[in-house]
Formats: structure tokens, sequence, C-alpha cells
């Protein structure tokens, strides 16, 4: 009885766990959010003369 117990506090951990995972990865940036965020670190607004 208590391995049935342990085997779903892990089947529960799992799923939480993916579920963290694709929630993650839906907030995942792309490729021209991440060259606009170093092209933005590279040429501060500020330098510009």
């Amino acid at each position: 009885m208590i391995a049935y117990g342990c085997l779903g506090i892990l089947f529960l951990f799992i799923v939480i766990k993916i579920a963290v995972y694709f929630h993650r990865q839906k907030k995942a940036p792309t490729p021209e959010d991440i060259d606009e965020t170093l092209l933005e670190i590279a040429n501060p607004r500020g330098d510009r003369a």
C-alpha cells in the first residue's frame, strides 16, 4: 500500500514537471527577440550623438 502511495506521488511530480517544462517552452524568446536584445545591449540608445 505504501508503494502505491509513493508511485502516486512520483506520478504527480512528473506531471507537474512536464507541465512546467511546456509552460516555459511557450515563453521562450524567438531568435528575432534574442537578436534585438543583443543589439540593444551592444548599442545603447543613450550613447548615440
